[in-house]
């Protein structure tokens, strides 16, 4: 039990936080300076540092859900 909720924890926390960063990097830009939200992501691409950011936190979000996968299916 302790390891789905710490599971559910992890992935709770990871995709809130990868959401909440991408939140802020939009709100970052000034209004007007892209026609939609999908025109910012080149801006936020992989190869700075705040793409590796998101990318960290949805590794932990793919994680956390491992984890509570593998908890549901352990026996007690």
């Amino acid at each position: 039990m302790k390891k789905l909720i710490f599971g559910c924890t992890l992935m709770l926390c990871g995709i809130l936080g990868g959401n909440a960063w991408l939140l802020a990097q939009a709100v970052r830009i000034e209004p007007g300076a892209w026609s939609s939200m999908t025109n910012m992501f080149p801006l936020i691409g992989f190869g700075r540092p705040d793409g590796y950011i998101v990318l960290f936190f949805y590794a932990i979000a793919i994680v956390g859900t491992v984890v509570a996968i593998q908890a549901l299916k352990t026996k007690n």
